[in-house]
């Protein structure tokens, strides 16, 4: 199972960052018509749940089976999407997004290398 989740991080975390990098003003123009159509309270509570998902996925690293990359790589993908859901409602602004596009693009590549790194772990 993990090897499988270890691809579909790869490919997802690669696709949101290659997009964030290759058209970062596109997509915090997408973005802020995304956030104008929710509330600042609706987007920290989507990120309040990632981070609670993120906590109970780090938990199972402790568990009697843990200690395994999958479960540190699905940790961070959650958090990572916590801080981005986070940051997007407190700087609304399209100067902010797009520096949140390019920054978090340059994250999720990252984290789309290390995961194919640690898959011969898994």
């Amino acid at each position: 199972m993990g090897r499988y989740y270890i691809w579909f991080i790869i490919v997802v975390a690669g696709l949101a960052g290659a997009i964030r990098l290759a058209l970062p003003m596109r997509f915090a123009e997408l973005q802020l018509v995304s956030i104008e159509k929710s509330t600042p309270t609706k987007m920290r509570w989507r990120a309040l749940l990632f981070v609670v998902g993120g906590l109970i996925f780090g938990s199972l690293y402790f568990s009697p089976w843990g200690h395994q990359a999958w479960i540190v790589i699905g940790t961070v993908f959650s958090l990572l999407s916590a801080a981005e859901a986070f940051f997007q409602a407190q700087f609304p602004t399209l100067d902010a997004l797009v520096f949140q596009s390019r920054l978090l693009g340059i994250l999720y590549l990252g984290l789309a290398a290390a995961a194919y790194v640690m898959l011969g772990r898994v």
